[in-house]
């Protein structure tokens, strides 16, 4: 986290672009289009003409540390959402497979298909998490960078 947070106040670009750009790139993160989330946070660097560094480290920001714990909680949140509730024992299959066999694997995303419940429970809960990160992550990266920046003036 450290050397992510070094990168971003470096990059010479106005603080308020760089950090629309990295929470934008945190939206993307942690958003449930998994396995686009690199091309997503390209296109719309080049669509929109923001500093492509800074929105991939938003994007990269999604560790494999992360991803299980995140999609979890924001499986539980879609599912609190919507009210769409399953049994504990298929839940835990679902997930056994995943840990098993991997997360991108073609079983976990066949279990997951059939259960079109947890699906969008896991879509919903997605959207509401990465918009709250994002909207979180504006305001902190801001500051840190106009710190920063301020403070390397004063050097």
């Amino acid at each position: 986290m450290r050397n992510l947070i070094k990168k971003l106040l470096h990059i010479e670009d106005t603080p308020e672009r760089t950090a629309l750009a990295f929470s934008i790139g945190i939206f993307l993160g942690f958003s449930p289009f998994l396995g686009f989330h690199t091309l997503a946070g390209l296109a719309i660097a080049f669509l929109f003409g923001l500093n492509r560094v800074a929105l991939l480290l938003g994007v990269w920001s999604n560790t494999l540390w992360w991803i299980v714990p995140f999609y979890m909680m924001a499986t539980w949140a879609g599912m609190w959402v919507t009210g769409f509730w399953m049994d504990w024992a298929r839940l835990k299959e679902i997930f056994q497979i995943g840990m098993d066999q991997g997360f991108m694997g073609s079983d976990f995303w066949n279990l997951m298909a059939s259960q079109w419940g947890l699906l969008l429970s896991f879509g919903i809960g997605s959207l509401i998490l990465c918009t709250l990160l994002s909207l979180i992550a504006y305001p902190l990266s801001l500051r840190w960078i106009r710190f920063y920046r301020s403070k390397r003036g004063k050097e």
